[in-house]
């Protein structure tokens, strides 16, 4: 018997495994529907793309999105003990103070920037040459160092985007930020550091948890409106493990919905129709989901510097022997923040990448080039996660909904951000390293002719978000606390608990949640 089982390994579920064990009173079982992370690809920082359709990956699609004419699009997420943290591009955000102090203002009391940046600052261990400063943490878990080899294109993107208005403070971790910067990454001598090795490795030795790899669990076992324990499958087998405490669930935005509701905790009239016994009428159970739309701008390079002979011997042995080179680049390498409104916190990214990238990574470079994903960081628009049918072992129905929004503000944000990489682009040092504006084509100007762009190439940036949210008021799913309402002894921990999706990239901001959640447990 245990005192409690968390499930999913991914990050959230790798930092509460590694806090609640660390005192050694707890008994913990960890479950995780994925393997190991052997794969050499998920130590190489540029091998990102190389998991993607594995069987490391989820390997997730959308539903046909209307406005992209009908296309569905592909969503990876790690399936393996780390979960995505094993196979994101690495890169380190606390975020913007206005997200945490907007959670607050939606309800999620004591989860504003004053409570939260404490937490930041104590998990990581801040390896660049500002480590006096005093927002930054030196102590934590979590490794995080600078951008060993920058390539040279990324470097001009950071000085052009600050030639073009978009100058910030020296660091964007520890407050506001708007500005151009080479990404911080989660790594350690140009080897991707992620949450399972600042947290879960470490645990796996202590005696009370238990890892269950490769098992998938089908339900969370409800009685008398308390969570006792779960039913998983593993090698073909069904399995129940209880506990005394209760169960916590990190399956992340897409599985933590669909967990739910395949237990009965969801919307009634939605379980009904699949034969599930309603437990507990939640509707905002797989609502609200938020991500972060990213289209790709990419223009032909001058010069042979880009990430398309990653691959070679030379780059492989620089790796190998050094952790340095082209095999030691996360891929999106710098960043650019913007407000497309002037003042305040930003609402855009411009995500540079020293390499072409096409259809969404899954197609190899075909030529030298460079660009950006434009990044909307403030989506209106809000899709679903729902079930497909009451198997367990289906894939869950993803409804992204980009550009719903019904006043199209979310285009709008993007349209703005493709005219400012092109600005970008057109001054120097980037202009110099500049031949052609390859996707969307320069002749793309104009509301529709970007519109049939997105159709044709808007992904997302893997950031998914909101699907049980957390708030005082009754119709959140969740409360501050992180207690499912209505159910005893039953927690979430993880993105679907956000009230909105945060300005950047969100992996930091997972580990947060999850490290608060150890200190609640405890509490």
């Amino acid at each position: 018997m245990h005192d409690y089982i968390i499930v999913g390994a991914g990050t959230a579920g790798s930092v509460l495994a590694g806090r609640l064990t660390a005192s050694g009173k707890d008994r913990v079982a960890l479950v995780e529907a994925g393997p190991e992370p052997r794969n050499m690809m998920v130590r190489v920082p540029a091998g990102m793309a190389k998991l993607f359709k594995t069987d490391l990956d989820w390997n997730f699609e959308s539903e046909p999105h209307p406005g992209l004419a009908g296309r569905r699009v592909y969503v990876p997420r790690g399936k393996m003990l780390g979960g995505s943290s094993n196979m994101n591009a690495q890169v380190h955000q606390w975020c913007h103070p206005a997200d945490f102090d907007g959670w607050e203002s939606l309800g999620a009391r004591g989860w504003g920037w004053e409570s939260v940046a404490p937490v930041f600052r104590r998990m990581e261990s801040w390896l660049g040459a500002e480590r006096d400063d005093a927002r930054r943490g030196r102590s934590g878990a979590m490794v995080i160092s600078p951008l060993r080899t920058p390539n040279p294109l990324s470097v001009a993107f950071v000085r052009a985007a600050r030639a073009a208005g978009l100058d910030g403070p020296a660091d964007y971790n520890g407050g506001p930020y708007q500005g151009a910067w080479l990404s911080q990454l989660a790594g350690k001598n140009g080897r991707r550091f992620s949450a399972y090795d600042a947290y879960l490795k470490p645990a796996m030795r202590r005696a009370n948890l238990e890892v269950k790899s490769a098992a998938h669990v089908t339900r969370i076992l409800l009685e008398n409106g308390r969570a006792t324990g779960v039913v998983l499958r593993r090698d073909g087998r069904d399995e129940t493990l209880r506990a005394t405490r209760g169960v916590v669930v990190c399956a992340g935005a897409y599985g933590t919905p669909h967990l739910l509701q395949l237990s009965g905790v969801g919307p009634g009239e939605h379980l009904h129709a699949h034969g599930i016994p309603v437990l507990n009428d939640v509707p905002a159970v797989g609502a609200d989901l938020q991500e972060h739309p990213l289209l790709p701008v990419m223009f032909r390079a001058r010069r042979p510097i880009t990430l398309l002979t990653a691959e070679s011997p030379l780059n492989l042995l620089k790796w190998l022997l050094l952790g340095r080179g082209m095999l030691a680049s996360n891929v999106p390498e710098a960043m650019a923040f913007a407000s497309t409104k002037g003042d305040g916190p930003p609402d855009l990214e411009l995500c540079f990448v020293p390499v072409e990238w096409r259809g969404q990574g899954l197609e190899p470079p075909s030529e030298h080039a460079f660009g950006c994903g434009v990044v909307l960081l403030t989506p209106r628009s809000r899709g679903s996660v729902r079930l497909r049918s009451a198997d367990p072992l289906a894939a869950p129905v993803v409804d992204l909904a980009m550009l719903t929004d019904p006043d199209g503000a979310d285009l709008d944000v993007l349209l703005h951000g493709v005219e400012l990489m092109r600005r970008i682009a057109a001054t120097e040092p980037l202009a110099g390293e500049c031949a052609a504006e390859m996707r969307p084509g320069s002749d793309a100007r104009g509301r529709e002719a970007i519109l049939a762009y997105c159709g044709r190439e808007l992904q997302t940036i893997y950031h998914p978000a909101g699907t049980c949210r957390m708030g005082s008021d009754a119709a959140a799913p969740v409360t501050p606390e992180l207690r499912l309402r209505g159910v005893d002894g039953l927690w979430v921990a993880d993105a679907s608990v956000m009230p909105t999706v945060p300005r950047g990239h969100p992996n930091a901001v997972v580990a947060m949640i999850a490290d608060r959640a150890a200190d609640l447990l405890a509490a």
